[in-house]
């Protein structure tokens, strides 16, 4: 491999060739890249520029699902979601057990 380094290196026009090479595709990476900000900085300020504009005009609607939610889904829900599982850090307390006590009781 060194060899091959020295003999490139040696020849001045094939070291201004490779040089010239490498200065080209350098300058097609960062064009390409700048391209890809540009059109990026474009798409960022016309999204901020349709929210400012069109965001008071046109808001979301509201769905009304919070109604629907607690009416129907929360009675059916357990009151005791995670006791079945297991609570090695005992973080499904609501009271901290005493001196001595790892478990809680019943």
């Amino acid at each position: 491999m060194e060899t091959v380094i020295e003999r490139i290196l040696s020849h001045p026009l094939l070291t201004i060739a490779l040089l010239l090479l490498c200065i080209l595709m350098l300058y097609a990476v960062l064009k390409r890249l700048l391209k890809m900000l540009a059109f990026l900085a474009v798409a960022v300020a016309a999204y901020f520029g349709y929210v400012h504009f069109l965001g008071k005009d046109y808001p979301l609607p509201e769905l009304g699902i919070a109604d629907g939610w607690r009416e129907n889904v929360l009675p059916l829900l357990p009151g005791d979601w995670n006791n079945t599982l297991l609570d090695g850090n005992l973080s499904g307390l609501n009271e901290w057990p005493a001196e001595g006590e790892t478990q809680p009781q019943d």
